[in-house]
């Protein structure tokens, strides 16, 4: 018993408890941060490719719909999807992403992804003017046509925007 008493009579409270206590309590602070900053960057990573494949689903779409009218070879799918279903998945990211990406994503990047959104609508009300104009004539072979123009135009649109949207993410998650 004696010695248990001289042994505890020993102890140096700083060096033998508060040290190691703080040491404990700021690894584990670091830890958690390290953790959380990595987590957001994966999280960064993960919200720019959905948006970026949305954008290559998107150009894809315009390239096999128009190959599709001029009677070119064409696959009419992506990632075992119709043409169309994956499509309007892409154009559902690219909007969500627009409204609500600011969280993870840079405003640089959502602002270019909003202009992108416009200008992706501005063509398909356009193109659905002129559908419906040459439907309403009867002239049914030229409003294939004017679809394929449009998937043509689509197409043109996504690529060029992608580049931009390519480097602004890689800016962003801290990429060459």
């Amino acid at each position: 018993m004696y010695d248990f008493i001289a042994q505890l009579a020993s102890v140096n409270p700083l060096k033998d408890i508060l040290v190691p206590a703080i040491a404990a309590v700021s690894g584990s602070w670091f830890a958690m941060r390290k953790f959380k900053r990595e987590r957001i960057w994966q999280e960064k990573y993960v919200a720019y490719q959905r948006v970026l494949e949305s954008i290559e689903a998107i150009r894809y779409w315009g390239d096999e719909m128009s190959s599709g009218v001029h009677m070119l070879p064409t696959i009419d799918w992506f990632n075992g999807k119709d043409a169309k279903d994956f499509y309007a998945e892409a154009k559902r990211e690219i909007a969500k992403q627009t409204l609500i990406g600011t969280i993870l994503l840079s405003e640089e990047f959502v602002a270019e992804l909003s202009a992108l959104q416009t200008d992706l609508f501005r063509q398909t009300y356009q193109a659905y003017q002129a559908y419906e104009d040459m439907h309403m004539c009867g002239d049914e072979r030229n409003a294939e046509f004017a679809f394929g123009d449009h998937a043509s135009k689509i197409q043109s649109i996504a690529d060029k925007y992608l580049p931009k949207l390519i480097e602004l993410a890689r800016r962003d998650v801290g990429g060459k």
